[in-house]
């Protein structure tokens, strides 16, 4: 057993089903190891919170990165951003981070604060770019534009938490990242938007039956 190993099964737990069902006794139950042997590589289950949260930040860095490498223009790197959170939303329970504000405060203002300014470093200098190239309006102010947009994924991510069943929930992100694309877009770019929405939909679709059929199979 090794460091790496608890790390990632606490990060599978933790961000699945939150952090209260699991103390440490249940997680090195979960490992079959000994209390001790879990102590020796973290020293309290805090300790474990703050390395799966370091992880949670790298994830998130590394999928930002990701969205943005090998997209033709601006537009494209918003919509790989947007396309991002959504995935991130749906991988990271609200249980996590709920248990997180509410039993490691000091945690949770370190985390939101690192994932905030991650997604502001990167949208920032590409809404900065599109608008001079006039793919955004004119008249946005592009710092303000990205807090407003944080504080609507939290909250789109607040309400998807409260629907009881998937579809629910990727419609909510999905017309939460059309009013804010439709928000930001310059009208002689509307076009190239509506080509863009148009293939993502149609590659959204191939994943969700690629994903349904491996379920099925699974099951035959």
């Amino acid at each position: 057993m090794n460091e790496l190993v608890i790390l990632e099964t606490a990060y599978r737990l933790f961000t699945i089903q939150g952090i209260q069902l699991f103390t440490m006794d249940e997680i090195a139950s979960r490992l079959a190891i000994s209390k001790k042997t879990l102590y020796r590589f973290f020293t309290s289950r805090q300790h474990l919170v703050q390395q799966v949260c370091q992880l949670v930040a790298d994830d998130y860095s590394q999928a930002m990165e990701t969205a943005e490498n090998g997209k033709a223009d601006n537009l494209q790197r918003v919509l790989g951003f947007m396309a991002a959170n959504v995935a991130f939303c749906k991988k990271i329970s609200f249980t996590f981070f709920a248990d997180l504000q509410k039993h490691y405060p000091a945690e949770y203002l370190n985390l939101t604060t690192t994932l905030n300014a991650i997604t502001e470093q990167r949208l920032l200098g590409v809404l900065e770019q599109g608008i001079v190239e006039g793919v955004f309006r004119g008249s946005l102010h592009p710092k303000l534009v990205v807090t407003i947009l944080l504080q609507h994924i939290k909250r789109d991510f607040e309400f998807a938490a409260e629907l009881v069943n998937d579809y629910s929930k990727d419609e909510v992100f999905r017309q939460a990242m059309y009013l804010f694309l439709y928000g930001i877009i310059a009208p002689n770019a509307l076009p190239q938007l509506e080509n863009e929405l148009k293939q993502y939909s149609l590659s959204n679709r191939a994943a969700h039956t690629e994903e349904r059929n491996n379920i099925t199979q699974q099951f035959n």
